[in-house]
């Protein structure tokens, strides 16, 4: 017999960590081009780092 301990991911899409996650880099993203004097070209690249070291993570 054999014990399975994987999970598996089966939240339709609905993962609350990476909804929080992508929802204060967008927050972040704003901050920075209303108060940072930043383009949204130079915002997104200061934020996408940190969006691709989360998904490397999962």
């Amino acid at each position: 017999m054999c014990e399975n301990t994987a999970t598996t991911e089966v939240s339709h899409g609905h993962d609350p960590t990476a909804a929080r996650i992508y929802g204060l880099a967008l927050v972040a993203g704003v901050l920075l081009i209303l108060f940072g004097d930043t383009s949204p070209v130079e915002a997104s690249g200061f934020v996408s780092p940190f969006l691709v070291m989360f998904e490397q993570r999962r």
